[in-house]
């Protein structure tokens, strides 16, 4: 019986529909869990793409943390929980699945191939092959109008 769900969005369509399809087929008494994953990466950035100062970089996690928060409530419904990590995405998504004790993670996924693949990597692949948990991999497809209804404000 499914009774925790993690599904982990980056606020992409892809993530947007592997959260409509959850909130389509998990069972009523299920808690679903949101969880964006921030890369280190971008912390590291400012708008203008300069280096941030070192010593404002407290700051700027405070507020990355903060909008990503923000922009995850939005995507929030009742009876949901969110949470935002940082660090490498695969890492972050298989810990706080293990730590929260979840059943199943949930994901989309944007099905790179070829170079990109080799570049980028995938979170959703790595996943796949080393989670403890089983793990659903919703395609880049368009949902039926129920699914539909429940997919997640885009910005």
């Amino acid at each position: 019986m499914l009774r925790r769900i993690l599904v982990p969005v980056n606020f992409t369509m892809p993530s947007a529909r592997a959260v409509a399809v959850v909130r389509d087929f998990c069972p009523p008494e299920a808690t679903i869990r949101l969880l964006h994953v921030i890369d280190p990466g971008s912390l590291a950035e400012e708008e203008d793409n300069a280096v941030t100062n070192p010593m404002l970089a407290g700051d700027e996690r405070t507020l990355a943390e903060k909008r990503a928060q923000e922009r995850l409530d939005a995507w929030l419904r009742d009876g949901e929980e969110s949470v935002v990590e940082i660090g490498n995405a695969a890492d972050r998504i298989g810990e706080q699945a293990d730590l929260w004790d979840a059943d199943m993670i949930a994901m989309g996924t944007r099905g790179r191939s070829g170079i990109k693949q080799v570049l980028h990597g995938s979170a959703t692949e790595w996943l796949v092959r080393h989670a403890k948990q089983p793990v659903l991999v919703v395609h880049d497809v368009e949902l039926g109008e129920d699914q539909a209804r429940h997919l997640p404000p885009m910005d």
